[in-house]
């Protein structure tokens, strides 16, 4: 692309020897912004500032990099969405374009130093500072030969043109760019931390480590494996995966790459766990057995909300909570009052009633480490993606609508950063594990709970349907169902 000539008029400027800053004041033309007629900015009615609704794609981009006013909330909000509207490598594209701003036409030599050094170089500065940012905090592409080239192209870019700026920014960016050639596909470039404490607790393992089963594990050690095995299911979550609605999603259009694969992922670990949950419980013949695996659960349920995992602790709820096994009224009413005050306490806790308002008001005041119920964040990106549209008939993009999914990822995200420092016992995990996935649905159990306990005069009273519970399971079973086909 070429580079801007100089004029070659050199006719002096009134008030030539002024500062940037007062030209930037007095609203000299050649100064203004760009794109201003492709970009909606209106005040925000709470804060009162001015706050970018839509615009083009050229509009949006324009004012990522604007030299006179850096816009810190709408580049992050921009940089987390940007996918729901344009590819990276059009956003590159975008941005070397801005990065090779030309002058307008009619300059004097006078004015064009003037654009030069308050618009031209801030601009370029801008488009610096975006790129190493998009690439150290916001690179989400996929591992393949397309991400490579344009590693490349941006590589290239960077020992090309940028450089000559000579600023401790462009030599980061150049830095960052060769970590991610060199095969670093992280989201985020750096190592996310510990805040649990230096010292991890020892594991508690059961005597036989062999054979292992379910009332011989400490519940207390449950917990802390299942934290660890949906911790990582979580953090391994990518914003990409949020956007659109890509876990309802199977693959892309050509049908060879799977979207939202970590999203999946925990879906399908949260479902398998509940169905786990009901299968244990109907496993047993006995009622003192039932009664015994129902407290245990309630006792690997408590640990779980007391570490904050709250994705276990909803799932634990779900298969508690479900048709088959709630309506055991003979065995639950077998279950010590204190195991039943701890479940009925923590499911009024993650209930799903006036849309999970107790949870979210948890979840307000939890600090990292913290696993949070993925349900809720797909919930409320399914109501706005469904709810705003994504475009206006004239085309311009309603960046409103990715501002309100940019602030449900930014508070996915926030418990990304941290990690739980629990030490791993692979045994304990992969008997969890394997116990959740060959797990059958537990709600194609209704049958198997009438053989334990036959329906009851209540139940035949009205109309042989099973007993449910009131609200209280709306958690991964039926989380699942919505988010996935």
């Amino acid at each position: 692309m070429d580079r801007e000539r100089p004029p070659s008029s050199d006719v002096s400027l009134v008030a030539s020897s002024a500062t940037g800053d007062s030209f930037m004041d007095e609203g000299i033309w050649f100064l203004q912004p760009d794109h201003q007629d492709e970009i909606q900015i209106e005040l925000d009615d709470a804060r009162g500032v001015p706050t970018v609704k839509g615009g083009t794609a050229g509009g949006l981009v324009a004012h990522l990099t604007r030299h006179d006013k850096l816009d810190g909330a709408f580049n992050h909000m921009f940089l987390l969405t940007y996918r729901s509207f344009m590819t990276s490598a059009q956003l590159f594209q975008m941005l070397m374009e801005r990065f090779y701003i030309q002058p307008p036409g009619g300059l004097t030599q006078a004015e064009y130093q003037i654009w030069l050094s308050q618009k031209k170089k801030i601009t370029q500065v801008r488009v610096i500072n975006v790129l190493k940012r998009w690439l150290e905090n916001f690179w989400t592409e996929p591992d393949d030969q397309d991400t490579n080239n344009l590693l490349r192209k941006i590589h290239e870019f960077t020992l090309d043109s940028i450089p000559a700026l000579r600023s401790s920014v462009s030599h980061g960016l150049v830095a960052v760019i060769e970590q991610r050639l060199q095969g670093d596909r992280r989201s985020k470039i750096r190592q996310r931390v510990s805040i649990q404490g230096a010292i991890s607790p020892p594991p508690v393992l059961p005597k036989k480590t062999k054979k292992i089963k379910f009332l011989d594990i400490n519940p207390t050690e449950i917990a802390r494996q299942l934290t660890l095995l949906e911790s990582e299911l979580y953090n391994e979550i990518r914003l990409e995966e949020c956007l659109n609605k890509a876990w309802q999603k199977k693959t892309t259009n050509s049908g060879d790459v799977e979207l939202a694969p970590n999203i999946r992922s925990m879906i399908r670990h949260s479902n398998q766990l509940a169905n786990w949950v009901g299968e244990l419980i109907l496993e047993q013949p006995e009622m003192k057995k039932r009664v015994r695996v129902i407290k245990h659960f309630v006792e690997v349920l408590e640990a779980c909300y007391e570490m904050k995992n709250y994705s276990t602790s909803i799932a634990i709820v779900s298969g508690l909570g479900t048709a088959p096994i709630y309506r055991l009224a003979r065995t639950w009413s077998q279950v010590s009052e204190r195991s039943m005050a701890t479940f009925e306490r923590i499911r009024g806790l993650v209930n799903s009633t006036k849309n999970f308002n107790v949870y979210r008001e948890t979840m307000n005041a939890a600090e990292p480490p913290c696993v949070p119920f993925l349900g809720v964040f797909l919930m409320d990106l399914t109501f706005i993606e469904d709810g705003n549209p994504s475009q206006s008939s004239l085309g311009i993009i309603n960046f409103s609508k990715r501002a309100k999914a940019a602030a449900v990822i930014q508070d996915l995200q926030r418990y990304q950063a941290s990690e739980y420092s629990f030490q791993p016992v692979p045994e304990l995990q992969d008997y969890l594990v394997s116990c959740a996935q060959t797990a059958d649905d537990i709600n194609d159990k209704h049958e198997r709970s009438l053989e334990l306990e036959p329906r009851t005069r209540a139940e035949n009273n009205a109309g042989g349907a099973p007993y449910v519970s009131t609200g209280s399971h709306m958690g991964a079973i039926l989380m699942a169902s919505m988010a996935m086909e």
